[in-house]
């Protein structure tokens, strides 16, 4: 188990440093007594800048890991490539699939990864490509397919897939964590957390074989769910008893709130440019 661990916001929706930017978006550096890497990449190259204005050196980062294919968490791959080369990019296969969301108006946006990956990989990105969880750095694991067991964590219908010239519903079976089993217990990390955070805490409970959360970090795409939904994911967070939930990106003030009035100092509300440490 790890005892020392680093977590760099270098991309998120939520700025206070005016020499740093936000964007819709998440990157976080991970860093460890094995070596550094870069959860998500944002949508832009706003994950260069900030790293920079933090004295952050990327070229340090040898491993990335995309938490799906939607271009705010995969985009910035392109831009880090510029400057960082070359890259063991971890992923799963369905990443690159075409990607689309159904606006109200009924217009069909994509939403996918806005580069193509034999661009990414002349650019020097070496994918690997994984549905299974496996263990990238000591103790650092990527989660691989997240099985969906509640009922009340759900992928809303508005998120479609194109197969072929037909369009069905997009079950994201691409959405992955990055699972840090440490001393004082399990750190999660979420990109939108599509699969529902207490699937994906379950899931990484079973491959570390350890029950204590310490932190569970990211997004857990709340911002437009129903109350419902909201109310049975708080509650059985809650039950788990993590030491602290660090919401980022697609959270939602809703979900933030009522968190924070259940388990207050324990919510860190944390903008670009702030660090959480274990040491």
């Amino acid at each position: 188990m790890l005892s020392r661990l680093t977590l760099s916001i270098l991309c998120e929706n939520r700025v206070v440093n005016p020499d740093l930017m936000a964007e819709q978006g998440l990157s976080i550096l991970v860093t460890t007594s094995e070596g550094k890497l870069l959860f998500d990449t944002g949508q832009t190259g706003t994950l260069l800048h900030n790293a920079s204005q933090m004295n952050i050196n990327l070229k340090k980062v040898k491993k990335v890991v995309l938490s799906h294919g939607h271009f705010d968490m995969s985009g910035g791959l392109h831009y880090l490539l510029q400057e960082v080369t070359p890259l063991e990019v971890y992923c799963h296969p369905n990443l690159f699939s075409k990607k689309y969301k159904v606006r109200e108006d009924n217009e069909w946006v994509e939403i996918g990864v806005p580069w193509e990956k034999a661009e990414l990989e002349g650019m020097g990105a070496k994918f690997i490509l994984k549905t299974h969880p496996k263990e990238i750095m000591k103790d650092v694991w990527i989660s691989g397919e997240i099985p969906r067991l509640t009922g009340y964590e759900y992928i809303d219908e508005t998120y479609q897939e194109r197969v072929l010239e037909s369009f069905i519903h997009d079950q994201l079976h691409d959405d992955l964590a990055l699972i840090i089993n440490t001393v004082k217990g399990l750190v999660i990390l979420l990109g939108c957390g599509h699969s529902g955070p207490m699937n994906t805490i379950k899931h990484a409970m079973r491959i570390t074989g350890n029950s204590k959360v310490h932190a569970v970090v990211g997004g857990m795409h709340l911002h437009r769910a129903p109350e419902d939904k909201i109310d049975q994911i708080i509650y059985h967070l809650v039950q788990l008893n993590p030491d602290y939930v660090i919401p980022l990106h697609c959270c939602g003030f809703r979900f933030i709130n009522q968190l924070y009035n259940l388990l207050t100092q324990r919510v860190l509300l944390y903008n670009v440019g702030d660090s959480f440490t274990l040491d």
